[in-house]
């Protein structure tokens, strides 16, 4: 967890990556994998990560004071993560989400499943982290140090983002089937996700596949 410089909409702004970069990296990996995060916190408050709908051991799930110590500034908290359902899931700090999460600290979980058939057969998919930021004067609003004051641990923001990014362009061929891993990282807004000039078919939400799929003009996340 540390600093890192962003442009957007013209500015320069100051935000938290996880490994430099927002989103974090995707963590990609087979149903029934465990794998170790060592999490080091140089940003500017004390963090946790929490793995957002994961079945995990308890002492690993990111809640501070309640099933961990805070990771201060300068110090290091070694995870072990198991994935036992396949699905998309997503990590983010569990200590001040209005300022830390909307700093850029987010990132998606992919867990393929062992059954080869639970999902459609696709060629190729993409991780797609959905947010909002509040710029004002060429940098990021000012935060208040009282914690959450708005809806939902957060605030509106005037500059939307898609994987980090004001404009996100992806390239697919005619007939070919793309699956989009679709996550809301904003702390208050919903987005109504819609892809115009193509089908869109649900297959699954936060707790897997659905019992019956279906073709959607717009999905609420």
């Amino acid at each position: 967890i540390k600093p890192v410089r962003k442009r957007l909409e013209g500015a320069e702004v100051r935000m938290l990556g996880y490994n430099g970069s927002i989103p974090g990296p995707t963590l990609h990996v087979h149903q029934g994998s465990e794998v170790t995060i060592e999490a080091t916190n140089l940003g500017d408050v004390d963090a946790t990560l929490h793995w957002h709908g994961l079945r995990l051991e308890n002492r690993f799930d990111g809640v501070p004071e309640e099933t961990q110590a805070p990771i201060p500034h300068g110090g290091t908290f070694t995870y072990q993560l198991q994935f036992p359902d396949p699905g998309f899931y997503w990590y983010h700090p569990h200590i001040r989400e209005d300022f830390a999460q909307e700093m850029g600290l987010y990132a998606g979980i992919i867990v393929e499943p062992s059954e080869p058939d639970y999902w459609p057969p696709v060629d190729r998919q993409l991780a797609i982290t959905l947010d909002d930021v509040l710029i004002e004067d060429g940098q990021m609003a000012p935060f208040h140090r009282s914690g959450p004051t708005f809806t939902a641990m957060g605030r509106f923001g005037n500059v939307m983002l898609i994987n980090g990014e004001t404009e996100y362009r992806a390239e697919a061929a005619v007939g070919e089937v793309v699956r989009l891993h679709l996550v809301n990282t904003a702390n208050t807004r919903i987005f109504n996700i819609g892809l115009s000039g193509a089908r869109m078919k649900r297959v699954g939400g936060d707790s897997g596949r659905v019992e019956r799929e279906e073709f959607i003009d717009e999905i609420l996340l």
